[in-house]
């Protein structure tokens, strides 16, 4: 993001294309913030500026923009979104401009408004999704009941009775049989969550797709495309 200082039209402004950021396709004015004092033969230096910048933080607020030049004299010259470049925009009908940086890097607003790409779910997906948080739920509940009454089953007994096949019944330990009972029942229960279903499901999605790009219904003749 650039702050406008300086640009090829002679009353300091240039017109840029916004639509990268916000779809709209009309020209917007920017312009030299008005205060700052040009040399009078017009020709501006960047090495020039002793000024320093004062400004908010960085925001997602892409029309919010407050700040002032604070010249070595003590005079603030106040700069607001008018004067303001932002990173995606298109110059138009403007040479060239020359500016001061302002937001860079994963700083400037173009960056903190962009969120990654979206993952598009459908409606049968965001069912699957939540039933199977469910299932795992369920899932661990029945394996800690089952942990619980295996422990307490175990303890029940005062002597090892043939059908345990415990080698060592006197170091039986119902807590760490209980732990173990834990794992197996998840390892008996896993088949509870659905993870053919997405396969299922990724399968249909792959067949449907060829049966619709090979569908001689969808064939335009004319421009010769699907």
């Amino acid at each position: 993001d650039i702050l406008l200082l300086h640009s090829s039209d002679e009353n300091g402004l240039c017109y840029i294309d916004t639509q990268n950021l916000d779809g709209e396709t009309n020209l917007k004015q920017r312009e030299y913030p008005r205060g700052l004092k040009m040399p009078p033969d017009g020709k501006f230096n960047p090495k020039d500026l002793r000024a320093n910048l004062e400004c908010d933080a960085p925001t997602t607020k892409i029309y919010r923009f407050r700040g002032s030049l604070v010249q070595p004299w003590g005079e603030r010259v106040p700069v607001g979104k008018d004067n303001l470049l932002l990173r995606e925009c298109l110059l138009k009908n403007t040479d060239y401009i020359e500016g001061l940086v302002v937001y860079a890097g994963h700083e400037s607003k173009a960056m903190l408004n962009n969120g990654g790409p979206r993952y598009k779910r459908s409606k049968l997906e965001r069912q699957i999704n939540l039933e199977v948080v469910w299932c795992v739920v369920i899932l661990i509940a029945l394996c800690l009941i089952g942990a619980f009454g295996q422990g307490i089953w175990l303890n029940s007994f005062s002597f090892n009775a043939p059908f345990l096949c415990i080698p060592d019944f006197e170091s039986l330990e119902p807590l760490w049989n209980g732990f173990l009972g834990f794992w197996t029942f998840i390892i008996i229960l896993q088949i509870i969550i659905p993870l053919s279903l997405y396969v299922t499901i990724e399968l249909t999605k792959l067949s449907q797709v060829y049966l619709i790009h090979n569908d001689p219904l969808m064939y335009d003749p004319v421009h010769e495309k699907r």
